[in-house]
């Protein structure tokens, strides 16, 4: 059975096509979390004129993609990353790669085995970016970009979704590795039993008996995550990358048949696995990669006839990182942008409603309650006079003038007690343990 696409994916495959014949090797193709990328690949491996090898870095997408290849009758070796670095030389060398979640690519596993063989590539990802936020054109040699969310929202490809941040936590002074902050210090910070009880009634208010993907910090945290969904009487497991292979295939086809209500994982659904009817994800990581901010909170915008998504933010990812529908300039050669607050023309990109939870673009009204927002000073100026959009330019630099000054005072700060002075000073919900992060960083 030859695979058919829709015109976007064809368009996806033509351009690619185009690629390889104008002397590319490697090509990185980027579309939309939920945007097919999986039927634009089998097409290339059903057109390919050689051996085709598809990588793939977990069990649960080798599967995944085995059976879309399996009924559409389309031969193709298709492996685990880990498991081809280490067979390297025992197969005839392919025509053609196809590496699935390309934005993984830059580890060291994969860079063996692309490096080895040295034959044409396509990568596919909804976010092509390292989850560092570093591009990635010591890889690939050309980029192709296909329709944007809003586009696949709009065109009914994926649900649209309603975004809730009830609450956040305070990462200021949280240390950062690899461009994300240090998991260590995200367990002990999600491990206040306050946070624990917001979660739980967020979730009640706003998405009560959903089919919940949460994405935890650790795995201790997924497994007490789960403890407390159960304790109050909601299915729910915890699933990581050390749960034994067979048992992951049970959790996961519980879920799939509606005998779980929430799902806790680590590590685990991330990336391509599709669950055509979750309804909602709960972020309970606090992240400053756009890659993982998409890849995670996206998975319960499978599109289906009037679904709409329930993302609840528990962390404040949104402030960090850019929505989903966002208009983002992918490349190759640029790191992603930290997402700025406040616009040129001095309004915020995103607010949270203060009465409803719901996060919307800039508007003085929430458009989900009607709840009217006193403008704030910077938007009064940018409102009463559009010459005065320069000055609120001004007036944002002048704020981050005033984060690095209290920078500076934090680093003049020498003990406890003065920075858990600077703490309560700045409103922190938990000042005590800030500093003691803080102090924590230091000694290293």
């Amino acid at each position: 059975m030859a695979i058919e696409l829709r015109d976007y994916q064809q368009d996806l495959y033509t351009k690619t096509q185009s690629a390889f014949r104008s002397g590319h090797k490697r090509v990185l193709v980027t579309v939309g979390c939920g945007g097919g990328k999986s039927y634009i690949f089998a097409k290339m491996a059903e057109q390919a004129k050689g051996p085709v090898l598809v990588l793939t870095h977990r069990q649960e997408l080798r599967e995944q993609t085995g059976r879309l290849f399996a009924e559409n009758g389309i031969d193709a070796r298709i492996e685990m990353i880990l498991t081809e670095a280490n067979r390297l030389g025992q197969y005839e060398r392919p025509a053609l790669i196809i590496t699935d979640e390309a934005h993984l690519s830059r580890s060291n596993s994969w860079m063996r085995v692309l490096n080895y063989y040295n034959t044409y590539t396509v990568g596919f990802t909804a976010t092509p970016i390292r989850l560092d936020g570093k591009p990635l054109g010591d890889i690939y040699d050309e980029l192709v970009t296909g329709v944007s969310v809003r586009w696949l929202i709009d065109n009914h490809r994926l649900a649209p979704y309603e975004y809730y941040a009830p609450t956040a936590v305070e990462t200021d002074g949280m240390r950062v590795q690899m461009g994300d902050y240090v998991i260590k210090d995200l367990e002990q910070l999600m491990s206040d039993r306050a946070i624990y009880s917001d979660v739980l009634k967020s979730w009640e208010k706003l998405a009560k008996g959903q089919k919940t993907i949460a994405y935890c910090v650790s795995v201790k945290h997924a497994k007490d995550t789960a403890e407390m969904f159960r304790n109050a009487g909601y299915p729910a497991v915890e699933i990581d990358g050390g749960t034994p292979q067979k048992k992951r295939a049970e959790i996961m086809q519980d879920f799939r048949d509606g005998k779980i209500t929430v799902l806790c994982n680590v590590g685990i659904i991330s990336e391509g696995v599709s669950i055509d009817d979750v309804t909602c994800c709960l972020l309970l990581r606090p992240t400053e990669s756009h890659a993982l901010y998409w890849q995670q909170g996206m998975r319960a915008m499978r599109y289906q006839p009037g679904k709409v998504a329930t993302i609840i933010d528990c962390v404040g990812n949104y402030s960090r990182n850019p929505l989903f529908d966002a208009v983002v300039e992918w490349s190759l050669t640029q790191s992603a942008a930290k997402k700025p607050r406040i616009n040129p023309e001095g309004d915020f990109y995103i607010r949270t409603c203060e009465r409803c939870y719901k996060v919307f673009k800039t508007a003085p009204i929430c458009p989900y309650c009607g709840y009217e927002y006193p403008l704030h000073p910077r938007e009064i100026k940018a409102h009463e006079n559009i010459e005065l959009a320069r000055i609120t330019a001004q007036e944002a630099e002048e704020a981050e003038r005033k984060r690095k000054q209290a920078r500076i005072e934090q680093g003049r700060a020498q003990t406890f007690e003065e920075l858990l002075a600077i703490g309560r000073a700045k409103g922190y919900k938990n000042p005590a343990f800030w500093a003691q992060q803080v102090m924590r960083g230091r000694k290293r």
